[in-house]
């Protein structure tokens, strides 16, 4: 039997990712499904911008964007922008924030024009793409290694770096959120520079959908009781809204602001 699209899209985006050009064959033969199944992935993903078709298989486009950039950007696109409003609620004119470099941060940006004299601290050329269209806000760029496959900034340079910094409201993303494990990712090297953000932040607001719940990474970033908002696109379990309550975190979610 074979996988659902999702799965076959990531799949392919991976192996394109890793060696610049796939096959329908070779990725046919791996997914178990017909080559007129891949074909059509293909012809559905060259449609979104993240591939080339080519005679026989796909290679790379040549987009300022990367492709797992890309594609993480429009997986639960709906939800993301849901939580981009929400998100965007809790910042006021004045405020200094911290925009973590992911593709449900990038979905408060466009909220960020009703607001007057920010200052936006960011450590992604992903985000500072569409940052540059907020000419009237502060930004603050944090260097570092660059990583194409992230286009984001890391390492002991950015660590300094955001080491100077205090006193800001920091957005943060995770690949999970749990009651017990708190929120974890799965690259070791962002989730250090996350722990620093973290630890320098004044205030720290959760952006995640409801995908990210309860299934904890491999390397933790912080315990939820150091978060002051949690904002998803839907109401979490009764075990989430106990768990809120009693470390004093603020759940926020559609149905909340909707009603």
């Amino acid at each position: 039997m074979g996988i659902e699209a999702e799965s076959r899209h990531k799949h392919i985006l991976d192996t394109l990712g890793a060696k610049g050009r796939v096959y329908v064959k070779d990725i046919s033969q791996t997914l178990k499904v017909t080559e007129v199944t891949i074909r059509r992935d293909l012809v559905f993903l060259e449609n979104e911008g993240l591939l080339k078709k080519t005679y026989g298989g796909a290679v790379l486009p040549a987009p300022e964007i990367t492709a797992s950039v890309r594609y993480r950007q429009t997986r639960r696109l709906d939800a993301k922008k849901i939580i981009g409003r929400l998100a965007a609620e809790l910042i006021k004119d004045g405020d200094i924030i911290y925009l973590e470099a992911g593709s449900t941060c990038y979905e408060i940006i466009p909220h960020l024009a009703e607001k007057k004299n920010l200052t936006v601290i960011v450590n992604s050329l992903y985000l500072m793409r569409r940052l540059g269209e907020q000419t009237k806000h502060k930004i603050i760029v944090i260097g570092g290694q660059y990583r194409l496959d992230r286009m984001d900034m890391v390492g002991p340079t950015a660590e300094a770096a955001i080491a100077q910094l205090t006193g800001f409201k920091a957005f943060t993303g995770a690949d999970d959120i749990a009651i017990d494990a708190g929120i974890s990712g799965a690259d070791v090297v962002t989730v250090g520079f996350a722990k620093l953000v973290l630890k320098q932040a004044s205030e720290v607001i959760f952006v995640g959908d409801d995908t990210k719940f309860d299934n904890p990474a491999l390397y933790k970033i912080a315990d939820i009781d150091q978060l002051d908002y949690i904002v998803t696109n839907r109401s979490p379990s009764k075990a989430w809204h106990y768990s809120a309550k009693k470390e004093n975190i603020k759940l926020v979610y559609a149905e909340v602001l909707l009603a």
